[in-house]
């Protein structure tokens, strides 16, 4: 059996590659690229289309969507309804600190 030194390091010598091989590799990957658009050139999808571009695609706008209701449901929502819903009988809502500084953290 082989030392495991003498192992490693016939593993980290280079491996040779042919240049039709390399060559073969770089024209598939420059084959898969994407073709750079210059920003704010739109395709003709219309407004949606190019506000999703923008986001990164359907996906991350639709879960914007959601966290923004998400939000404005919470942020109308009456405090003990969520506090009950929470089951957070333990603390008050006048002991909640909405608005925390920084002093707590310095504090020794």
């Amino acid at each position: 059996m082989m030392d495991l030194d003498q192992l490693l390091q016939e593993a980290a010598k280079p491996v040779q590659v042919s240049d039709a091989l390399m060559a073969r590799i770089l024209a598939d990957a420059q084959r898969v690229q994407p073709v750079p658009r210059p920003f704010g050139q739109a395709k003709a999808r219309g407004f949606w289309g190019s506000l999703s571009d923008m986001f990164g695609g359907t996906g991350v706008l639709a879960g914007l969507a959601t966290v923004a209701c998400a939000g404005i449901y919470l942020g109308a929502a009456q405090p003990t309804f969520i506090s009950a819903l929470l089951q957070t009988n333990s603390i008050s809502l006048e002991q909640l600190d909405y608005m925390p500084s920084i002093d707590v953290l310095l504090e020794e």
